[in-house]
Formats: structure tokens, C-alpha cells, sequence
């Protein structure tokens, strides 16, 4: 999709799409839409899991042929593709095109209020889980004035349903325009859909007119808002803020002309310092989008995601007082009961995505905000109910790893021929083998990635006995399974032995800051090298020191300590065992 030489709102009304004629059996829509259209278009979208659990239904029944299955299968599929229950695309551009013009009239931060309401809902990322979206209006209502939702960004992306989730969520801001408030994510953005499946979504549900429509939709994108401010009181922006984040700036910037924020816009005018502008520009939207919060103080680069900041309590506070807010709500980031308070309670995290990275992982939560002070009360629910609820904790947590881990492996693919350029400079009598140093120095270079490869290595590349080196031609692996099927989770671990960490965290800690310099660190090392078969090296001292020090601040916090920790377990056995969270979806939890 080449964005950059065609504008979508350029395109005919009806240029290359199918029309709507007698062979079509789906439903058809009005325009303006109505709410008997936004039900028929639920009815729709939700119909589709029926027929796919027959099919597994039948894939799993012993008394039907596999043959038979296969056969069925390929005419109820055919069926599916000609007879159709899928939206026609005429109504998806008429869907998307009314959207844009509707989202164009629109400030860059949403105004929202609660006069009416004395409430509001505010919804985190949903990356194209359907199922979700329905769970949250079934529990909650469907969105009216009476009834006002905020939909904090990343609508499509990694689930299979990203284009029916977008489409209800444009549906209802249509119908419902003073009940509907849509922010822009990180994942509105036509270069991270590439990557993360929504594009290919588009092109496999329709065939003919996907490039069409992907116009349409980066058309969508670019008018999104970029946060909703509510009654003047709480921000809520997708990704969260940095040190020069100024709301009067966001709120006069040309939020269209940013088609992907990972492409620093290139300025047409040639009067002096006009490009620097522009670029600060860029970075007041691209911050907003992309940034997380940090337990400690001060604004460094994201170098985790390789976009946005890290922000502290500090650079919160002097934020909220500088606009005269109470809070900041943001999603951006998975969390296991699906929402989390950071920065003495100033920064909510919300992420409605249940079962996100496998089934069972997490819960997907929904914060609402109620009465004049806009207290938050959050309500947690998961999809799937029955299924994940048999799973044990540590089954749960070694599927979030595990799935973490073959991300991880994906990015290492995607950068192999560097890698392996990289790894055999440190191999010039090419034995395969190199030290784990130069193994995690090549990984960081290459890959851009500043994570504790030393601690992943156990999980990522396998070790020659003998020398103690890295068969470095093993890193491009996909996937490497636990060593042992009974070996404990490394996140168990690390609930097993936490108070112990702490404990040393704080012994080696001295001067009780909070912190381990690395003068405390060789302190420490040096009283235990009495009991070390082989003592380390003070190179050693500092690399394993700068593995621990996640946010190359310097220092290591408890945090960093106990992360470091929960990734070098060794899996010296343990049990597993349920955890005993036996809380029903939708428990409501005020704060």
C-alpha cells in the first residue's frame, strides 16, 4: 500500500468496488447507519464462531472420516465465499468514508463530559479480539449519551477479527456520536499492520477490493484523535507522555498529515530551522503513542520498543500540575488482571485484550470513571471462562512465556544475516562457537533490542558443555521448549524466592538508596569469592552488572534485580500448582 503518492480521499465513491447485486446474501445497511443496523452487524460478525466450532466439532468426532470431514469442509467453505455472511464491501467503504468525514470534523483531543452520564467507560487495547468487545457491551451497555465509552487505540492487529472489531467501534461512534470516543494507537498505522496481520487479514476476507479498502482505512487512521480529555480532569492517550509532551501543541498540530508515526515526516518548506520543528512536531504525536511508564524518575528513550520514552513519577506529577489534571489513563501495555496503577495511583494502565499472548494468560479489564471526582472502578473479565480456568498458574505463566520467548525469536530471524555476519567476526577459525559476551554484544548491535540477552540465553540458544561457549548457529532456532519437562516456570521461580531477592537486594544495597551501584555490586562479589569454585573477572563483574541495569540508567533498582533473577533461573524442579484465583469474570473492583 503506497501511501505516499495516492490520498485516499482522492477515490471515487465507487472506484473499484464490487456493486451489490442479487448473488449477494449477507445483510444490507443504511446509510446514515441506525442502531438496527449496528445489531444487525453484531448478529453478523458473531455468526462466523458457530460454523468454525462445528468444524472443530467435527475434526475431533471419531465416528466421522477425516475424508468426509476434509470434503464437507471445502463446500461449507465454498458456500461460505459465495453464499456469504460477510459484510459486503460496498457497505465496509460506505462504513469507512462516512467514518472519516465524520472523524475529520473532530478536535485532536477529544472533549469528553460526564454532565449527562455522571460516568464514562473507558475501554484499552482490543487487537482485533471480537469476542472482547462483545463481553464489554454485553456487560456494560451498548454506548449511548446516557452511556459514553473512550476506546483507547489499538483496535486491530494480531487477533483474527481486526476489521469486525473496527468496524462496530466506527458503527457506534456514527450512531452514537456524543456516546463515542475513539483514540488513535501505536497499531493505527498501516507500517505496524505489515508486520502484525491486519493488512493480510484485509486481503484474505476480501480478495478484490482489499487494496481499496486499506486506502480507506489509512484514511480512518490519519483523522483519529489523538486522546480524549475528560471533563477537563483526565487524560486518556494510548501510549502515555515524555518530558516535552504539551497539550496546547497536540492540541493545534496537523494530526492527518502523520499517514505512520514511524516515519518522521519530511518538511516541504526550506526556511530555517523549519525541519526541527516539524520533527519536535512529530515527537509530541509519536510520544503520546508510543511511551510506558518507568518506576523511576526522569524521561530516557524506549529503547525496549525502539519508539517513544520511559516516563517517571516525577515527569507524571509536574505533567498533571502543569495542565491542572487529576490523572493520566493509558493502555499500550498487557497486564496480568488486565489493568495496573503506577506513579502513586496517577497513571492507570487499561488493556481490555483477554487472553492475550495464549488462553489463560491474562484478564481484559475496563475501567469506569464515576462522579464529580471521576473515581476509577475497574472490572476484570476473560473470554473462553471454562477452558482457561483449567489451566493451573503455572500453567498460565509458562504459556505467556513461552509466547514471549517465540516473539522474541522472530525478531532474531527477521536480523539472521546480520547476526551471522556479526557472529563469525568472532569466529575467524569457524569452530561454531563463540563467547556468550560476544553472542549478547552481536544480539544488541544488531538487533537494536537493549534486553538482558545473558539471562535469555538458557532460554534462546544452546551451550557447548565443554567450553562453556555459544553454538551461536543455534540462535536462529524458532523456538527452544523447556529442557526438562518437569523444570519449573522462570516466573514461578521467582514468586517462590522473592522475599529471599529482596532480602539481598537490600544487604547489597549499603547505603539503603533504593539502588546498586557497581561499587556495591564488586563489594558483594568480592565477600563471596571465597566460596566460588571460579571467581569472576572484573570484566565479568561489569558485564553482568550492565545485563542487570534493563534501563542503562546507571544503577539497578529491585525491579531490575528480581527481573534478572526471574530470567537466569536455572529450574532446579518445583511444583507447579494452582494458584487458587478462582474470581469470576467481571468481578468490579472500586479504588
Amino acid at each position: 500500500m503506497d501511501s505516499t503518492n495516492r490520498n485516499p480521499e482522492d477515490d471515487s465513491e465507487d472506484g473499484g468496488l464490487p456493486s451489490v447485486d442479487g448473488t449477494y446474501k449477507g445483510i444490507h445497511i443504511n446509510t446514515p447507519l441506525s442502531r438496527t443496523d449496528l445489531d444487525a452487524l453484531i448478529e453478523t460478525f458473531r455468526k462466523k464462531k458457530t460454523m468454525l466450532t462445528y468444524f472443530n466439532i467435527l475434526d475431533s468426532d471419531p465416528e466421522v472420516p477425516s475424508s468426509n470431514t476434509r470434503t464437507f469442509r471445502f463446500y461449507v467453505k465454498r458456500w461460505i465465499c459465495n453464499e456469504q455472511q460477510r459484510l459486503h464491501a460496498k457497505y465496509v467503504a460506505s462504513i469507512l468514508k462516512e467514518a472519516a468525514a465524520h472523524l475529520k470534523r473532530l478536535p485532536n483531543l477529544n472533549q469528553a463530559s460526564t454532565a449527562l452520564s455522571k460516568q464514562i467507560t473507558i475501554c484499552g487495547d482490543l487487537h482485533g479480539k471480537l469476542e472482547d468487545l462483545l463481553v464489554v457491551f454485553h456487560k456494560n451497555g451498548l454506548p449511548s449519551a446516557e452511556n459514553p465509552y473512550v476506546f483507547n487505540g489499538d483496535f486491530v492487529d494480531r487477533g483474527k477479527k481486526g476489521l469486525e472489531v473496527l468496524l462496530l467501534l466506527l458503527s457506534c461512534l456514527l450512531i452514537f456520536p456524543d456516546g463515542v470516543y475513539l483514540n488513535r494507537g501505536n497499531h493505527e498505522d498501516h507500517i505496524m499492520n505489515a508486520r502484525y496481520g491486519f493488512i493480510r487479514e484485509v486481503k484474505l476476507k476480501y480478495r478484490q477490493s482489499a487494496d481499496r479498502l486499506l486506502r480507506l482505512i489509512e484514511c480512518v487512521y490519519r483523522w483519529l484523535p489523538l486522546g480524549t480529555v475528560v471533563n477537563n480532569k483526565v487524560l486518556v492517550v494510548h501510549g502515555g507522555i515524555s518530558n516535552i509532551t504539551d497539550l496546547e501543541w497536540v492540541r493545534s498540530l496537523d494530526r492527518h498529515k502523520y499517514v505512520s508515526l514511524l516515519r518522521p515526516p519530511v518538511t516541504e518548506s526550506s526556511a530555517p530551522g523549519a525541519e526541527l520543528i516539524d520533527k519536535m512536531e512529530w515527537k509530541q504525536v509519536f510520544d503520546i503513542l508510543w511511551s510506558d511508564p518507568q518506576g523511576i524518575e526522569g524521561c530516557v528513550a524506549n529503547t525496549l520498543r525502539g519508539a517513544g520514552t520511559y516516563f517517571g513519577p516525577d515527569v507524571t506529577e509536574q505533567f498533571l500540575k502543569k495542565h491542572k489534571l487529576l490523572y493520566l489513563v493509558r493502555s499500550h501495555e498487557c497486564k496480568p488482571g488486565g489493568y495496573e496503577l503506577t506513579h502513586g495511583n496517577k497513571v492507570i494502565t487499561i488493556f481490555s485484550a483477554s487472553n492475550y499472548y495464549e488462553l489463560g494468560s491474562n484478564k481484559g479489564a475496563y475501567v469506569k470513571l464515576v462522579g464529580p471526582q471521576l473515581a476509577p472502578h475497574f472490572v476484570q473479565f476473560t473470554t473462553a471462562t471454562s477452558r482457561a480456568k483449567r489451566l493451573t498458574f503455572r500453567q498460565r505463566v509458562g504459556l505467556v512465556e513461552s509466547s514471549a520467548i517465540r516473539e522474541l525469536s522472530g525478531k532474531i530471524l527477521a536480523s539472521k544475516e546480520l547476526l551471522l555476519e556479526e557472529f563469525k567476526k568472532h569466529d575467524p577459525e569457524n569452530t561454531g562457537l563463540i563467547t556468550v559476551t560476544q553472542w549478547c554484544t552481536a544480539l544488541e548491535t544488531r538487533t537494536g533490542l537493549s534486553i538482558p540477552w545473558r539471562m535469555l540465553r538458557e532460554k534462546l540458544v544452546n551451550m557447548d558443555a565443554a567450553s562453556g561457549k555459544v553454538e551461536y548457529a543455534s540462535t536462529f532456532q524458532e523456538h527452544i521448549p523447556g529442557k526438562r519437562a518437569s523444570e519449573a516456570t522462570v516466573a514461578e521461580t521467582l514468586y517462590r524466592n522473592k522475599s529471599s531477592l529482596e532480602a539481598i537486594f537490600r544487604i547489597i544495597d549499603k547505603d539503603n538508596s533504593g539502588y546498586i551501584t557497581m561499587e556495591e555490586f564488586s563489594d558483594a562479589c568480592a565477600l563471596l569469592e571465597e566460596h566460588l569454585q571460579n571467581p569472576l573477572s572484573p570484566e565479568q563483574l561489569v558485564d553482568i552488572c550492565s545485563s542487570m541495569d534493563i534501563n542503562k540508567d546507571g544503577s539497578v533498582d529491585l525491579n531490575e534485580f528480581l527481573e534478572t533473577f526471574r530470567l537466569v533461573d536455572m529450574g532446579q524442579g518445583g511444583g507447579g500448582g494452582d494458584d487458587g484465583d478462582d474470581s469470576s469474570p467481571g468481578e468490579e473492583t472500586p479504588k
